[in-house]
């Protein structure tokens, strides 16, 4: 501590996608002998690895605030709990600034080390960051979501294409040609009902509908810089748009493990323990890593097709049985189904009608694992960015079935920029607005599963990040940073 340099507070959104990079994020940037200071909600602050938690030069910092359940598909969204929820937080914010800015110098009074900036999740800015504002703390931004997702959300505001119609494409200044948007990129239903399609509301809310002008927009401009959980090599093009569209410096600063990538260039199988900074110990499963392997060393490569859509974004219980559905008829294909304990699904029966062909992890599942062995030839996600850097990373192509908010975004370049998946349903109104159906996902799943070209891109696209060491250059874009915050302090 004596050595350190200054403090960083960093604050998350409460998802696993949103903590999980700045877990990581709070390891870098103690190397860089600075001390950082993870603020979050008591909930979940217990999750927090023990090894992280007792870092030396990381201080984990919980607040009592009630961390709302995730939503219900078939439910109407109810503002309520994470309204208090960010009351809650912007209290607890406030008493832990209180001593730290008394002398409006911020320095604490015990360590005498210096704020240099917070560090706000991008989503949740919104919300807190006048707090920082108040107590004269600099804040920089964090994206968890790609860059292409935050460009896209820009760059469709800016050419209204809300008022895109049935048959029309349009072009994004600034966007490669197969970006262009149409009708099948507008069409949103509600999440949480079953109401018509919410197009072009001009709605600072989120997730921001297509031609809406995004919530970071305004927030932004209290920021002095932008850190994306991305790497250069995989989303130059848009980074490079955010930079001069915000007028403001941006960091890919790319959040996978350091051993991740080590583990992924000698193609080496992945421990989920040995990676991931959350504990995952306290979540329950019905089958353990072990479990998992020995099913995996039974099927033969490019097999296994994966099945998760996480916790918090999920399809609708209709959509769940379409897919047992689904699972029951591709007699010939071998799958892992991850359902999360939270959910309101179990497909009963579905082990029995597939036999060993199919593996059904309810609860907690090693997903860095799965990616990683050979087995796996596929995976179908929700295209929350985290996973889907995994799946890049480990050379598995996606079947992408977005849900909310930035999941269009990612799809839009994993199929379209990227062409290393396809999209669950070949009509995409489909996914945006009506129901997804059994034969759709048989058709998606085969498509991905056969095609070897997209096969070989996505190993082409594994290879090549390989090649480039993504960890060191996510470490030079952080050293960039460093001497940035460090010159502007």
């Amino acid at each position: 501590m004596e050595n350190a340099i200054g403090e960083i507070l960093v604050v998350p959104f409460f998802g696993q996608g949103h903590v999980l990079p700045l877990t990581e994020l709070c390891k870098k940037l103690s190397s860089f002998n600075f001390k950082t200071t993870f603020i979050l909600s008591s909930d979940i602050s217990s999750s927090i690895s023990s090894s992280l938690a007792h870092h030396p030069l990381v201080n984990v910092t919980d607040v009592d605030a009630l961390i709302p359940p995730p939503p219900r598909p078939e439910i109407k969204f109810d503002p309520q709990p994470i309204m208090m929820y960010y009351k809650q937080m912007r209290q607890g914010l406030e008493s832990i600034l209180t001593p730290y800015c008394k002398n409006n110098n911020n320095v604490t009074q015990n360590n005498k080390l210096k704020i240099v900036c917070a560090i706000v999740d991008i989503m949740i800015l919104p919300y807190f960051g006048a707090v920082f504002t108040k107590f004269q703390v600099p804040i920089v931004a964090f994206s968890p979501f790609s860059a292409a997702s935050l460009a896209m959300d820009y760059a469709a505001w800016k050419a209204d294409v809300e008022f895109i119609i049935p048959g029309e494409t349009r072009f994004l200044p600034g966007f490669p040609d197969e970006m262009a948007m149409d009708y099948g990129d507008i069409v949103r239903r509600y999440y949480g009902s079953s109401e018509e399609p919410l197009i072009g509301t001009k709605k600072k809310s989120f997730p921001t509908q297509p031609g809406d002008e995004p919530v970071w927009v305004q927030e932004v401009k209290v920021t002095s810089a932008i850190l994306v959980n991305t790497y250069d090599v995989l989303e130059h093009t848009f980074l490079e748009y955010l930079a001069k569209q915000t007028r403001l410096p941006i960091y890919g600063i790319g959040l996978l493990p350091e051993k991740f990538w080590s583990l992924t260039s000698t193609k080496s199988l992945i421990h989920d323990k040995e990676i991931r900074t959350i504990n995952n110990s306290s979540q329950k499963s019905n089958y353990s890593e072990d479990e998992v392997l020995n099913w995996l060393n039974t099927k033969s490569p490019n097999s296994v097709i994966y099945i998760s859509f996480g916790s918090e974004l999920l399809p609708t219980l209709q959509e769940h049985e379409e897919i047992s559905k689904a699972l029951v008829e591709l007699s010939s294909e071998n799958f892992i189904w991850v359902i999360s304990k939270n959910q309101d699904y179990y497909p009963n029966g579905l082990e029995n009608k597939v036999g060993n062909r199919g593996l059904v992890i309810h609860g907690w599942a090693p997903q860095l694992l799965i990616l990683s062995h050979p087995s796996t030839g596929g995976c179908l996600f929700h295209c929350g960015w985290n996973s889907t850097m995994e799946a890049i990373g480990q050379g598995v192509p996606l079947l992408a079935w977005p849900i909310r908010g930035d999941n269009f975004y990612n799809a839009k370049s994993i199929v379209c920029h990227l062409k290393i998946g396809y999209m669950v349903s070949s009509n995409r109104e489909n996914v945006g607005l009506k129901k997804v159906k059994k034969d759709e996902i048989i058709q998606g799943i085969k498509r991905l599963m056969e095609d070897k070209q997209v096969h070989d891109r996505v190993e082409e696209l594994s290879d090549k990040f390989r090649n480039a060491n993504l960890a060191v250059g996510s470490i030079a874009n952080l050293h960039d940073f460093k001497d940035f915050i460090m010159q502007a302090k």
